[in-house]
């Protein structure tokens, strides 16, 4: 009996033995798995960005300022087919007197094209001047939000003139040597 438990005790150990060397050498097997698919991932990874490093972007075109006339009738202006007008409100904060203000944006397929987007304003009835869009500028991070840039073709009153329209509401600022002062505070109505 003595003899059939220390084969027993012998079975045992030589089992638990066998099973710790397997172990770890599945451990290790799987290190070295492990090991390789980082090496293959690092390899793909550096391939990929290889490929696209090396690869150039096309050249912008050149934007297309100046789509509008420097020069409109007020006869092609009120023609509704091709102009849709817009009346505001705005508080002039160099006079502090109130003026009125249309714009008219041409409803040509050509110009609302991205690079060809400008409109004209009308100040008190007076000459209508264009402007050029410069860009659109999310205020959101969804972008549901947001302001468009516009830029006078010409200074006015002796400045070219930014305009930045909101939903609700537009600012006209004039430029004087680099620094922009507001000038007309605009509501729709």
């Amino acid at each position: 009996m003595l003899t059939l438990s220390k084969n027993h005790s012998v079975n045992r150990l030589s089992q638990q033995l066998n099973y710790r060397v397997a172990n770890s050498a599945f451990n290790h097997t799987s290190l070295e798995i492990d090991t390789m698919n980082k090496l293959k991932m690092m390899l793909f990874t550096t391939a990929l960005v290889s490929l696209f490093a090396c690869t150039t972007t096309p050249p912008k075109k050149p934007l297309k300022t100046r789509f509008l006339k420097d020069n409109i009738s007020q006869a092609e202006l009120n023609n509704a087919l091709n102009y849709k007008r817009y009346h505001y409100r705005c508080k002039n904060s160099e006079t502090g007197s109130t003026s009125y203000l249309a714009t008219y944006f041409p409803l040509s397929v050509e110009s609302r094209m991205k690079d060809n987007f400008g409109f004209y304003l009308q100040l008190d009835g007076g000459n209508a001047m264009p402007f050029d869009h410069l860009a659109n500028r999310a205020l959101n991070a969804r972008g549901s939000r947001f302001e468009v840039l516009y830029q006078s073709y010409n200074p006015i009153q002796g400045s070219t003139v930014d305009l930045v329209a909101r939903e609700h509401s537009s600012v006209y600022y004039k430029n004087y040597q680099g620094t922009r002062k507001a000038w007309l505070n605009c509501q729709g109505g």
